[in-house]
């Protein structure tokens, strides 16, 4: 890699790895659904530190799916931003540099993220849902053994009252259990056992309580002299779990491998939503190499004086694409569109839209495009700045800034116009 490449790179990677770090967090808080439901655990204390850090670590794949492609062009149009701000794409230009030469090192980068983001969304993020859910289920065990407390009469399992007099340290060994069963209520089933403990059957994605040493009493309120009795040595209750996902025994479509959907297309029996699904995960990755195409004569169009211009740009463009990924997706699930149509579509229309913006940005002379997007964007920022009035207007306004100090400065009112700029833009 030649010096210049090396200090273009190093110009669009810091500020890559940045907004990578600043658009997870804000994603991970903000779009995770899993968000609301870690927090209540550790509002709880139902989750130990080591729950609370793999239940992050399980949700952090699907949230830099979206993320990485972002980055990437968020560093390229900050990065060359940057540079074209400081008229070296003016010294590029002097000396030769085309369009295409300066394309290696940012597309390097994107290659980079390209390969990071496909890795994660076709090998790990379905490994991580599925670990996720099952980090579900055992939580949800520790959850009831926690709720559960000695001698105090517990109702917050569904159509169960439980009544305990000793719990075991650990929580899932239970002493003198008394279970009253009201699922049906013209016969409760009332229940007492010596012992019990709570345990997870992983083949039916289930928690059974086993009993030992009891005996359940069946009466009928309408019929009292209707009363049978039955003892046991073992006996085992199927715990209903609160708030537990439907079906937990079908992993959704976002843990099934993409090997496994991969076969069922082989056969043609993969259904509509996997076919999909597939393809999304492929089609988001790509989007680090069209982000390229599209950041880098923009970045570099960016004018003298609007280094926040990249950042504009960035939200713009991450808007447009996702709206017509989500879309695209959408409308591919109902059948209405091809599923490889609504997954690579917004691609190939990022991708001719930077091959054009890179073919005008080589003719210095043509470069009409660029211009229009450059002054849009210019005409975008002055709105927020305000209209300016005539040469005597603005003479006295300076004035009154100057010899009365209870108005603004000029000073002021330049950072304030950026502050609400941003604030408005961000809101």
């Amino acid at each position: 890699m030649k010096t210049l490449d090396r200090y273009i790179f190093r110009e669009i990677f810091f500020p890559s790895v940045i907004a990578l770090a600043a658009l997870t967090f804000v994603a991970f808080l903000a779009f995770s659904r899993e968000i609301g439901w870690l927090l209540e655990l550790i509002v709880r204390q139902s989750a130990t530190i080591s729950d609370t850090w793999t239940i992050s670590l399980a949700i952090l794949p699907n949230v830099l799916t979206f993320t990485i492609p972002m980055a990437v062009l968020v560093g390229i149009l900050t990065g060359f931003g940057r540079i074209s701000s400081d008229s070296e794409a003016i010294a590029f230009r002097a000396s030769g540099l085309s369009m295409i030469r300066l394309l290696f090192p940012v597309m390097l980068l994107g290659v980079i993220g390209c390969g990071a983001s496909l890795a994660i969304n076709a090998s790990v993020a379905p490994g991580t849902a599925s670990r996720l859910r099952e980090l579900r289920y055992e939580i949800a065990a520790r959850q009831v053994s926690l709720e559960v407390k000695p001698r105090v009469f517990n109702e917050s399992l569904t159509n169960l009252v439980l009544y305990v007099e000793n719990t075991a340290p650990e929580g899932f060994r239970w002493d003198g259990i008394m279970l009253a069963d009201m699922t049906q209520p013209d016969q409760p089933r009332v229940t007492f056992a010596r012992s019990g403990n709570l345990f997870k059957d992983d083949e039916n994605h289930a928690f059974v309580l086993t009993l030992t040493s009891g005996s359940t009493h069946v009466v009928s309120p309408l019929s009292p002299d209707r009363y049978s009795f039955d003892t046991f040595e073992t006996t085992r209750i199927s715990v209903p779990i609160p708030e537990t996902p439907a079906k937990p025994d079908m992993p959704t479509l976002q843990e099934v491998p993409t090997g496994t959907i991969w076969n069922k297309m082989q056969s043609r029996t993969a259904t509509r939503e996997e076919r999909v699904e597939f393809h999304r995960r492929f089609a988001l990755p790509f989007a680090c190499l069209v982000f390229t195409l599209v950041g880098l004569p923009l970045g570099v169009s960016t004018t003298r004086g609007s280094r926040s211009m990249g950042l504009v740009l960035s939200l713009i463009l991450m808007l447009l694409y996702y709206l017509a990924f989500i879309g695209g997706t959408r409308i591919a699930g109902t059948a209405q569109f091809s599923p490889f149509l609504g997954a690579w579509l917004p691609n190939l229309g990022f991708a001719i839209l930077g091959l054009i913006l890179q073919a005008r940005s080589d003719r210095e002379h043509e470069n009409r495009l660029l211009n229009r997007l450059a002054e849009t964007m210019r005409w975008f920022s002055g709105i927020f700045s305000g209209f300016r009035t005539s040469r005597t207007r603005f003479s006295r306004w300076r004035y009154s800034l100057t010899h009365h100090p209870k108005f603004f400065r000029l000073l002021d009112v330049y950072v304030l116009r950026g502050f609400w700029f941003f604030f408005v833009l961000v809101l």
